[in-house]
């Protein structure tokens, strides 16, 4: 089996399961012990950088992002990779989510969070996955150019617009769930974002581990060579990878076979 030099993890319904809001400490303990055998941590998220850099402070400085599913990629706290949509193309889904009356509009530049507000209940809800940097519009003309990441918010359920989405744009942009209330259109996916990251420091996709709990997590599960799945995600994707509880003891078991 191919030596592991670098894991690659999802956050939310992978690390944060079942209403959690802070990571366990023992995955800070763990990170200490991967980088002391050489090995990188990434965080993986569809989240954005501002977002999950807090909710891995102690460790902030020894780990890689990969943010955004993959539109910006930061190391050693440097942007090193970004990959936005077309500025025609993310305009026209962001005018298309904009007047469904379901659902709210969010994009990224990767630094600031744009959003609509038609209702102060999904505001209330959306606002902590944001990060530092919100900004609410009333038309897309708002938005600046180069998104990286266009999202519809539907508090009913996301997956009810996702077919609709992916006949449209799925044939030249990446649709995916990334909850059960979000959907995520992107021009990149975790795996572009760690394909780029793992070239800069020539890590293989076989020496890669990744965890990941849905569909935006797919590429990136295609990609590593060692794919895990939350017991808890879909069916449709447990049925294609290896299955575990939480990351945290399959890293301790990789890490008690190392040291």
């Amino acid at each position: 089996m191919d030596e592991i030099r670098l894991i690659a993890c999802d956050v939310d319904g992978t690390l944060l399961q079942q209403g959690e809001t802070e990571l366990r400490p023992q995955l800070f303990e763990l990170i200490g012990r991967l980088a002391a055998q050489g090995v990188e941590f990434c965080v993986a998220s569809g989240r954005s950088y501002s977002s999950v850099r807090q909710l891995f402070g102690p460790v902030e400085g020894r780990i890689s992002f990969v943010c955004e599913n993959g539109g910006v990629v930061f190391r050693d706290g440097m942007l090193v990779a970004r990959q936005p949509l077309p500025d025609d193309e993310a305009r026209a889904v962001a005018a298309e989510i904009l007047a469904r009356e379901d659902c709210e509009l969010l994009a990224s530049d990767g630094e600031t969070c744009w959003m609509s507000d038609k209702d102060p209940r999904r505001r209330a809800f959306m606002l902590p996955y944001l990060g530092e940097r919100v900004r609410v519009i009333r038309a897309v003309e708002e938005l600046p150019d180069r998104l990286v990441k266009v999202t519809a918010f539907r508090e009913e359920g996301a997956a009810a617009v996702v077919e609709q989405f992916t006949a449209r744009w799925g044939a030249r942009l990446h649709v995916a769930l990334a909850g059960r209330r979000w959907m995520d259109i992107n021009a990149s996916t975790k795996a572009t974002g760690l394909a780029a990251l793992c070239g800069l420091v020539g890590i293989q996709p076989r020496e890669v581990m990744a965890f990941g709990d849905n569909f935006n997590d797919q590429a990136m599960l295609d990609w590593a060579g060692r794919p895990y799945i939350m017991r808890g995600a879909d069916a449709a994707l447990r049925a294609l990878y290896p299955a575990a509880d939480r990351p945290e003891p399959v890293i301790a078991a990789l890490l008690n076979a190392l040291e």
